[in-house]
């Protein structure tokens, strides 16, 4: 074999190593793509799966509720809460509406007071501004909300209440009935002997708000 064969045999093992080296780092490289890619597919998988779970445990008596239930993420709410209120993700676009029920899965959260395209205000139930027909077995009155506390006007002494009823809401108003509000903290008479004194325990803790659900229904409403 001459030299110049010689060489040239030399430079093609070269050469098909070189390839050999290159093709396996494509084939590496691409196994590590595959790898990041399936990584990246179960951690989003997880993900959905962690959220459809925390949206079970949200609205997983939909069901059990006769009403159409729109879920919400919290867009926005004031840490000093000095506005009582919250900001949710859907608005007009969703079918929402003014004065629509929101709810968690503890039970009434607040009322909606201000409709944007894809956002909505809602007053807590902890807001001046509420004033919700609601009922405690055969009684019913209304709730407020003064000097920090949630209390019910408008029950006479003669009403059979005790502290531990429940507090839902009515069927005399535009909204939907027996959403769970709260719980009876304290019963007792006013000053005058006429009507009671009612104080309410929300069953929502306003602190810790992450999911909603709007309730699209209210009486009369096409």
């Amino acid at each position: 074999m001459t030299k110049k064969a010689k060489i040239g045999i030399y430079i093609l093992i070269i050469v098909m190593v070189l390839l050999k080296e290159e093709v396996y780092q494509i084939l590496f490289q691409a196994g590590m793509k595959n790898q990041t890619f399936e990584r990246i597919c179960h951690i989003k998988n997880t993900t959905l799966e962690e959220k459809y779970k925390e949206l079970v445990t949200a609205y997983g008596y939909e069901d059990a509720v006769p009403y159409h239930l729109e879920p919400s993420k919290i867009l926005y709410r004031d840490i000093y809460n000095v506005n009582k209120q919250i900001t949710i993700y859907k608005g007009q676009q969703n079918g929402l509406a003014i004065k629509n029920l929101v709810i968690n899965e503890k039970g009434l959260v607040g009322i909606i007071r201000e409709v944007n395209k894809n956002s909505s205000i809602v007053d807590l139930l902890p807001n001046e501004n509420l004033n919700l027909s609601v009922k405690i077995k055969d009684n019913y009155g209304i709730l407020k909300y003064k000097n920090n506390e949630l209390i019910i006007e408008g029950i006479n002494n003669k009403g059979n209440i005790e502290v531990g009823d429940q507090v839902m809401t009515s069927d005399i108003s535009i909204y939907p009935e027996n959403i769970l509000i709260g719980t009876i903290k304290s019963v007792e008479n006013d000053n005058y002997e006429i009507e009671k004194k009612i104080k309410v325990t929300p069953q929502v803790d306003f602190n810790n708000l992450k999911y909603v659900s709007i309730i699209k229904d209210l009486r009369g409403a096409e």
